[in-house]
Order: C-alpha cells, then sequence, then structure tokens
C-alpha cells in the first residue's frame, strides 16, 4: 500500500477525521486500532499495561510518521513528489507492523494463549500467504456485518427474523459463526 505513490490517498482517508459537524470526530485508525488498544491496556493488570501502552505509543508515532510521509500526495494531484517520500512511507509502515505486532505478543502472553493474535509478517511477495486470512472472507465479514447493523444489529434482526417463515434455519444477520471465521 505504501510502496505505491498512487494509493498514498487512501493512506490520508485513514488518519483524517470526517464529521459532519466540523467537531472533534475519531479517524478511521482511532476507531480501530488506537482507542482499541487504549482500552485493552486500561483493562489489563499493571505487569503489562506498561507494555501494551509502550506498544500503542509506538503505534501512534508510527502513524503520524506515515501520515507526515504521504501528506499532499493523491493521485488525482499533479504535485512533485519528493524522492525521500516512498522510504519515509515504508519506513513508517514498518514501525507501526512491529509496534502492533509487539501488542499482539503482549495480548496473547497476558491471556495465556500462545499465538491467538497471529502477527503480521514483514512486506514481501508472499506476505499473504505466511499471513494465512482470506481478503475475500473479510470483505464478505464486513459487509455482512454493516447489512446486520443496518437492519438494528442482531437482537432486532433476530425478532425479525422469527416473523418471518424460511425454509431453513440461519443466523438472521447472515454473518457466520466467528468460530468459522476467526479460525481459518
Amino acid at each position: 500500500m505504501v510502496g505505491d505513490t498512487d494509493s498514498f490517498g487512501e493512506v490520508a482517508d485513514l488518519v483524517s477525521s470526517k464529521g459532519g459537524r466540523q467537531g472533534g470526530t475519531a479517524s478511521r485508525i482511532e476507531r480501530e486500532f488506537v482507542n482499541p488498544m487504549r482500552i485493552i491496556g486500561l483493562s489489563m493488570p499493571p505487569e503489562y499495561a506498561d507494555d501494551i501502552r509502550d506498544s500503542q505509543f509506538a503505534f501512534e508515532k508510527a502513524m503520524s510518521k506515515l501520515t507526515k510521509a504521504t501528506q499532499g500526495i493523491r493521485r488525482d494531484l499533479p504535485v512533485e513528489i519528493e524522492k525521500n517520500a516512498v522510504p519515509d512511507a515504508q519506513a513508517a509502515w514498518e514501525e507501526g507492523r512491529v509496534a502492533l505486532n509487539n501488542f499482539f505478543a503482549t495480548i496473547n502472553t497476558a491471556s495465556g494463549l500462545k499465538d491467538e493474535l497471529v502477527q503480521i509478517p514483514p512486506s514481501g511477495p508472499n506476505q499473504l500467504a505466511q499471513y494465512g486470512r482470506s481478503i475475500r472472507r473479510y470483505n464478505e465479514f464486513i459487509k455482512k456485518t454493516k447489512l446486520c447493523q443496518n437492519r438494528g444489529g442482531p437482537a432486532l434482526s433476530q425478532a425479525w427474523g422469527q416473523l418471518m417463515v424460511s425454509g431453513y434455519l440461519q443466523d438472521s444477520c447472515g454473518v457466520e459463526p466467528l468460530e468459522g471465521y476467526f479460525f481459518q
């Protein structure tokens, strides 16, 4: 993602706050990574909380560097790209990956579940094969989750599902059981 300057605009979308009222809204990185890291860190025993907080701060610092490296560069804007923009972005991305892996390792240690949270392998031609997760299944899971949320969540959609008669039983949200998704 960060090796191609055409996708630098997507990086900017991840770290920008988009709110309807110009208020202090959280960016996608803050909502999906930093805030959960903060919440988990606050709920952990003190011997693990410091390591989690250090990983969180390192991740935030790396994302800040990534934002600065990709700032103002978009596919549709003809701007001159500095020669160190791509190496700086790749270095920041790698720092973020290492910080996130440290967070995962600390959570695995604290929970006593070895390798429950899978480490993200370094960039390379076979990174996706080493990671072992399917992009297609992830996208289907996200789409079904959003559809379920639009229907009012699991409780409301289940109530509506009981009113409808169908020939087979299935989850009224259409989301597959998480056991099958997380243990691919």
